[in-house]
């Protein structure tokens, strides 16, 4: 089997087996919004059953989308003049959307940066606070990083510390 083929494979699983192969870390609402949003949006009011209920509907949205895309891809596949058989592009931009706009936020970390465990908070020299949203351990030692923070492709935030080249997933907290 050649590199291209099994990479169709894979792109054509969610199809075959459900998107939740690609879906599996994908944050709930909560994780996804502030506190100051969940209060704007009324999510911090709603029980425990509503909120499983709303993260539920938001797994099958993005199921949905990601399905969709890859079956738009494989329906606009040009048919080969050999075989007459569909011939699926391997570039994965091809067949995930495009990247929503997001914005992007260069600061440091304020004083000394010991790397993150657990639920580890950041407060940046910009003077907002941000706070760990993965549970993974990473040890460093370093005195106020640059760290550059954006938006991943299902919209929630993580933050890099830019001379290590390491991510984390995190939610702001003000």
């Amino acid at each position: 089997m050649t590199k291209s083929s099994l990479f169709a494979c894979f792109l054509l699983s969610p199809i075959f087996f459900g998107s939740s192969l690609l879906a599996q870390d994908i944050p709930d609402i909560e994780e996804l919004m502030t506190a100051e949003e969940l209060r704007a949006t009324g999510v911090d009011g709603l029980s425990n059953a509503e909120k499983r209920a709303l993260n539920a509907w938001l797994q099958r949205f993005r199921d949905g989308e990601i399905s969709a895309a890859i079956e738009e891809a494989v329906a606009e596949a040009p048919v080969s003049t050999d075989t007459g058989a569909r011939v699926i592009r391997t570039e994965p931009e091809d067949v995930y959307p495009p990247p929503r706009e997001s914005q992007e936020i260069l600061s440091r970390i304020a004083g000394e940066f010991n790397g993150w465990e657990g639920r580890t908070r950041f407060t940046l020299e910009n003077g907002q606070v941000w706070e760990q949203r993965r549970s993974s351990r990473w040890k460093v030692s370093l005195q106020s990083p640059e760290v550059r923070l954006y938006q991943n492709f299902l919209g929630a935030w993580e933050m890099e510390v830019v001379a290590e080249d390491r991510a984390i997933g995190v939610r702001r907290i003000r």
